[in-house]
């Protein structure tokens, strides 16, 4: 049992173990404000975190092993919202002033979803900001 932290300003991630030992995770990630909603555990063992100001999707897996997943992503301030994970094994993260609802597929795959809701649909940044809830209906 590990309990992970996002990216801190050092660019790493902070996993504290079990016993209580801290550990920074390779690879460092440069930048501020690379993530900033929760990881979503996947049932895959998988932890995903959605960009904030990072340019990819960072996936943690069961082993501990950091990955940045394609593709990238450009812009600033993209997801803010907490994902949900839904009944298909997909995680879906709502966007902030990204364009495109993000999906990560139970494969893992990394998907930007239609409609764009950029203009005229959905003008104007900071379009979701809490956390995503699962519906009865699933």
């Amino acid at each position: 049992l590990h309990l992970l932290c996002t990216v801190g300003p050092l660019g790493s991630l902070l996993c504290i173990t079990a016993e209580g030992a801290v550990e920074l995770l390779e690879p460092q990630i440069p930048g501020d404000n690379k993530y900033v909603a929760g990881g979503v555990l996947a049932p895959s063992g998988c932890i995903y975190f959605a960009p904030y100001d990072a340019g990819r999707v960072l996936c943690i897996n069961a082993e501990g092993n950091v990955e940045l997943l394609e593709p990238e992503m450009p812009g600033a301030r993209k997801y803010l919202a907490g994902g949900v994970l839904a009944p298909n094994g997909c995680i879906y993260f709502a966007p902030l002033c990204a364009g495109r609802v993000l999906c990560i597929t139970v494969e893992g795959n990394v998907e930007l979803l239609e409609p764009e809701l950029l203009e005229p649909e959905m003008p104007g940044a900071s379009k979701y900001v809490a956390d995503g809830v699962l519906a009865p209906n699933g």
